[in-house]
């Protein structure tokens, strides 16, 4: 590959790859440091769209930051309205606006996710400090060194750590910027003299706003700056596993240094950088299908929501392999191990089957552990994000790994192979546990947190295999009208009320639809749902089938890309609507894929981030066919008339 360097200055060595420039709008120019030109035609496709994208923004797109230009339907405060009340801004105690909760309180007193001003401070400041981090280590990447490997782990893992409900302590992210600054001047070292120090834009969110020259590319790089956290997330689950690839690494500091670049002005260059990021994503999910792929190929199991006398631990999060690790040490001691939230997949794969140990799953998505985890007698484990602030009433029972904290926490520590359990399993034999009197779970499936709890046996294991592993019934159920449209409805959960969109949803599906679900907006489909939509006809295969975790969504891809083959027509051409919920920066992440994909359309809900401008979000919906979820019977309707995708 050949260097390319930064046009001003013009005596500068390598830093940021200069993607754009007036005159480099084409297709060419916006890939030029792609590793594998032959790749190219595999997405030739996706890529033109992206092209289109770019000329449009170049053409069309202004600034809009004064008054009030910005009429988004977000939970909390437009991209443009901080400015309107400079006084306000002034006065306020921190801002944040990086997940689908955020509203007035987080731009002014405290995080509805319940971080504070301190804490939200630091970590804007971990991601200044990687961006210098990013800086340094592609200059040196540029020069022919190596970055060692402590360096980038701890890119994932500092990054990670400022996704929403993951770590909210303090003392943690205060030793974490001292190891942040450390590394960046052995990374200062590693590059000798050759490399001028950058310009580091301003820590806090609303001082880079206001020093931005164009208020649709800062809002493009705030996009991009979220979506590295769902990236840096989906690495260091893989990295857990001990599965790294060296492209993810180099792409994070690429991005991060075009963060501190003049480039990041440039509209086109700032929207390749997102598309680009998509694709960075792509690898990241592939290469964690792989890492979980090492416990078996998931398989289609039912799941018992029932309690089995004996103690018991309680674990929540992504991470697969740490629940091996405690599978292994309850399996001799006889302690019971449930699953919740996102780890309900577990259950399908193979090798943690054989665990007599893991007997079930206890209640919902996250957003309701304050209300289920009051109820669970034994220890309760937190492996990856989401993390609500724990209640007294089970405050002492919870345990962190990795990324995760919370003041006043016990903390197991941050890698697998130094994890001992010995605490987690002493806690749980000295509580209740469930007894033989326990039928059923004690907490209420309907406590008022938007959807309900499930509260009978649930199906997963529907992965790629083993869904094209029957595309040839598939496809029969297809050619005889038994299924209608595939549906996929998942992504990231939350509280608001809105949310009762994708309920709904489901429960008004046409009796002929099959429903892919991902994610723990899996739990948005109701058990009425399941019921009422049965199975395809004799088949055995059931209406809903679930695709996994977040990440999953590389393997409901798999699936599209399968059908479109079996059915032999375009992705585009099949009868399938895309339904996503969001809510954090993961799903940012995964949205970008899917952009980078050339998937469209796509309906995105309940509300609209708070970060994009109307310009990006006119661009997004005319050249990416981004959809806002709306009237249900009304978008159900659009989605059911239409032929091909919808």
């Amino acid at each position: 590959r050949t260097p390319i360097r930064l046009v001003d200055p013009p005596k500068s060595e390598l830093l940021c790859p200069r993607l754009f420039t007036a005159e480099h709008t084409t297709l060419s120019a916006m890939f030029l440091r792609s590793k594998s030109i032959a790749g190219l035609s595999a997405r030739a496709i996706a890529r033109g769209k992206q092209a289109i994208a770019v000329r449009a923004f170049t053409a069309a797109t202004r600034p809009c930051l004064s008054g009030a230009a910005s009429k988004l339907a977000a939970t909390g405060l437009p991209f443009a309205a901080p400015f309107e009340n400079a006084e306000a801004a002034g006065k306020s105690k921190m801002f944040c606006a990086q997940c689908s909760q955020h509203d007035k309180s987080c731009t002014t007193t405290v995080g509805n996710c319940r971080k504070t001003p301190q804490v939200s401070k630091q970590q804007d400041i971990i991601i200044q400090i990687a961006k210098e981090v990013g800086y340094y280590a592609h200059a040196a990447r540029a020069l022919g060194k190596e970055i060692p490997d402590h360096i980038n782990r701890f890119t994932l893992f500092s990054i990670f750590s400022t996704l929403t409900n993951v770590n909210n302590d303090s003392a943690r992210f205060q030793k974490m910027i001292k190891d942040a600054r450390g590394i960046v001047a052995e990374l200062k070292t590693l590059c000798g003299d050759k490399v001028p120090a950058p310009e580091i834009p301003d820590a806090e969110i609303l001082g880079m706003r206001k020093a931005a020259s164009d208020a649709n590319a800062a809002s493009l790089c705030e996009m991009l700056t979220y979506g590295l956290k769902g990236v840096a997330a989906y690495a260091d689950h893989a990295a857990v596993h001990g599965f790294e690839d060296p492209r993810i690494y180099a792409f994070l500091h690429e991005a991060l240094a075009f963060l501190v670049s003049k480039e990041r002005h440039d509209l086109g260059a700032a929207l390749a950088m997102c598309l680009r990021a998509g694709e960075a994503n792509l690898w990241t999910m592939e290469l964690l299908n792989k890492a979980n792929m090492s416990l078996g190929t998931p398989e289609p199991t039912s799941v018992p929501v029932a309690p089995v006398e004996g103690k018991c631990i309680l674990v929540s999060g992504h991470d697969l392999k740490v629940l091996e690790s405690l599978l292994e040490h309850c399996e001799p001691l006889g302690i019971k191990v449930y699953t919740h939230g996102e780890m309900l997949p577990a259950h399908s794969y193979p090798k943690l089957k054989g665990y007599k140990s893991l007997v079930g799953h206890y209640g919902g998505a996250w957003n309701r552990q304050q209300h289920e985890f009051a109820h669970f007698p034994g220890a309760i484990v937190l492996t990856s994000n989401c993390l609500i602030e724990p209640r007294d009433t089970y405050k002492n029972q919870v345990f962190t790994f990795g990324a995760v904290g919370w003041p006043g926490l016990k903390h197991l520590g941050d890698e697998l192979p130094n994890l001992k359990w010995d605490k987690v399993s002493t806690m749980a034999g000295a509580m209740k546990g469930f007894t033989a009197a326990d039928s059923k779970f004690t907490y209420d499936p309907v406590s008022g947190h938007g959807q309900p709890s499930p509260t009978q046996p649930q199906m997963v294991g529907f992965g790629h295999d083993a869904v094209l592993g029957a595309a040839a019934t598939v496809l029969a159920g297809v050619e005889a009208g038994a299924i209608s449209r595939f549906f996929l409805i998942g992504g990231c959960d939350g509280d608001a009320a809105q949310r009762n969109y994708f309920t709904e949803l489901s429960e008004k599906l046409p009796e002929t639809s099959v429903v892919l679900t991902l994610g723990c907006g899996k739990f948005r489909v109701s058990d009425q749902a399941r019921d009422r939509l049965g199975n395809v006809g004799d088949t055995g295969i059931p209406r809903v089938l679930d695709v996994g975790q977040c990440n999953d969504t590389y393997s409901a891809v798999r699936i599209a890309m399968g059908l479109a083959d079996a059915l032999k027509c375009k992705i585009s051409d099949l009868p399938l609507s895309i339904v996503l919920s969001w809510y954090e920066q993961k799903a940012i992440a995964v949205l970008l894929t899917c952009l980078h994909l050339g998937l469209k359309p796509i309906r995105v809900g309940p509300t609209l981030p708070a970060f994009v401008t109307e310009d990006v979000l006119a661009v997004l919906v005319k050249e990416f066919g981004i959809k806002v979820c709306d009237d249900v019977d009304a978008d159900l309707k659009e989605m059911t008339d239409a032929k091909a995708a919808s």
